[in-house]
């Protein structure tokens, strides 16, 4: 097992048992934190200021894409690299336009291909 970093990974995503999925895959290399709405989220972009955010695009109140717009206008987040997760295709390129790093299909991806895409930002 490789050391731990001390870089920080926001996952902002509402499914719990998909949550924890993501947090056990990347506890071993990464420090995690999870938000569950998109409010929730933004607010820990700015308090525990993450070196990367896995955003889902449907989350409870603010939607994941006005979640990247959020963090992409205000000074304090516009650096922090964001990989949206979905599982609606059309979504990809308006997200990538949008900034995210990259946006990837859920049902199209491992867990360790995840955690590639992650460790390659980071």
């Amino acid at each position: 097992m490789e050391n731990k970093s001390q870089k920080k990974v926001l996952i902002i995503e509402d499914d719990q048992s998909l949550a924890s999925a993501y947090r056990i895959k990347l506890s071993p290399y990464f420090v995690t934190q999870n938000a569950i709405t998109g409010d929730e989220g933004l607010k820990a972009s700015h308090d525990w200021k993450p070196d990367l955010i896995v955003l889902d695009l449907f989350l409870p109140g603010i939607s994941g894409q006005d979640v990247l717009k959020e963090l992409k206008k205000d000074a304090k987040t516009k650096h922090i690299p964001v990989i949206v997760l979905t599982n609606l295709e059309g979504q990809c390129d308006q997200m990538t336009e949008g900034g995210a790093v990259e946006c990837l299909i859920k049902t199209e991806m491992t867990m360790e291909e995840i955690l590639k895409k992650i460790k390659s930002q980071l």
